[in-house]
């Protein structure tokens, strides 16, 4: 994961605010062209993205990884110094935080650029993927509320890093299962996730983010999980330099072990929309 460390910093040193996205956009469209991804953004700016290279056929389905490109700190200017700083069982660790011109710490924005930044690493290290980068999660999860139905066809099921520190782990969003314990997809992840995060993770019950929309509406299993930042959502946020490397371990194992499956599971409806928005 170390060579991809100067990614990491460029990835958080882009500005990005709900509903003023288009540096990141921008980056990120930038960023896979340079390196001759397939992808296509919707009018909304969420971006899709789709890498194959194994014979697709109709027993083929696409792991699928997402993050959101908002975050909630309005800021022009970020500075990014890594510094050592403690993680949630008080070990200090090298980490990233923010200072603007001033010498004032800001928001980095680890929420969610660390999931983004946890996409790209993907992308690159494994064979078939897609990716979705949904706009404005932050304030009710509009992007992804608006998914392309087209590019979510044939993927067969989603994670998403979107959760602090590195213990954390959504089994229901606004009180929508993620995922059926009773099924391979659990037994996966859980086997994976145990030895990533030390038998330390925490199953909960969390507020919104973009998997939610997807179950809501597709026939497969999701999952979201911590990725590193501390302090989201104020202006001392940091990330944890290896926990974000190993949230990334994590979902690369979980993909690994399964592959282009199809990891159903019903689509659940009937969620009272007014506690999304």
């Amino acid at each position: 994961m170390e060579k991809y460390y100067s990614l990491l910093k460029d990835v958080l040193s882009v500005p990005t605010k709900t509903y003023q996205e288009e540096k990141m956009v921008e980056f990120l469209t930038n960023w896979l062209e340079s390196n001759g991804y397939d992808y296509y953004v919707q009018d909304n700016g969420n971006i899709y993205v789709t890498k194959t290279t194994s014979e697709v056929n109709e027993n083929f389905y696409y792991p699928c990884v997402v993050s959101h490109t908002d975050t909630v700190h309005n800021i022009d200017t970020i500075n990014i110094f890594e510094v050592d700083l403690p993680n949630y069982l008080n070990e200090v660790k090298p980490s990233l935080m923010s200072l603007n011109d001033e010498g004032v710490q800001t928001g980095i924005g680890g929420d969610d650029k660390a999931g983004v930044f946890a996409c790209l690493v993907l992308l690159q290290e494994l064979p078939d993927l897609k990716v979705a980068f949904f706009v404005s999660e932050e304030t009710g999860c509009h992007g992804s509320s608006v998914a392309d139905d087209e590019f979510f066809k044939n993927v067969g099921y989603s994670i998403q890093f979107d959760a602090p520190e590195n213990w954390m782990v959504s089994e229901y969003l606004m009180g929508v299962k993620l995922f059926d314990r009773d099924s391979e997809f659990f037994k996966v992840c859980n086997e994976v996730i145990t030895e990533n995060f030390n038998g330390r993770q925490i199953y909960g019950s969390h507020p919104y983010t973009d998997v939610i929309m997807l179950r809501k509406k597709y026939d497969f299993q999701c999952i979201n999980f911590s990725i590193g930042y501390y302090n989201y959502h104020t202006s001392e946020e940091y990330v944890v330099i290896d926990e974000v490397y190993s949230g990334i371990e994590t979902g690369m194992g979980i993909i690994k072990k399964l592959g282009t499956t199809k990891q159903y599971m019903k689509p659940e409806f009937g969620v009272n929309k007014s506690k999304l928005f």
